[in-house]
């Protein structure tokens, strides 16, 4: 199982929350035909960069999101996340280790 995380970063109004609604929860339903579900960050205290919304999309594996990341919506998602890029962090995170 492989993850992309999206944490929003906080905003005054949070007013990139209607694009990351509206257009990259969008893409992201489009590349992994999941509901991608949208969290409010209650609290992380401990980090330099505040947080305000968090999703989370699931692939069966890196290799699997690659090929979707390479689709049609997948590039119109990586174009559309390069544009936003400095009102989110991304954190991908890889369940099939090898041991």
């Amino acid at each position: 199982m492989y993850k992309q995380l999206f944490f929003l970063h906080k905003s005054e109004n949070d007013k990139a929350l209607p694009h990351f609604k509206d257009v990259i929860l969008a893409h992201l339903y489009e590349v992994s035909r999941k509901k991608i579900d949208l969290a409010k960050v209650e609290s992380n205290l401990l980090l330099e960069q505040k947080y305000s919304y968090y999703c989370e999309v699931e692939f069966e594996s890196k290799d699997k999101m690659n090929e979707l990341m390479n689709s049609k919506n997948g590039k119109q998602l990586t174009k559309d996340l390069m544009d936003f890029h400095q009102m989110i962090t991304m954190i991908s995170i890889n369940y099939d280790i090898e041991e």
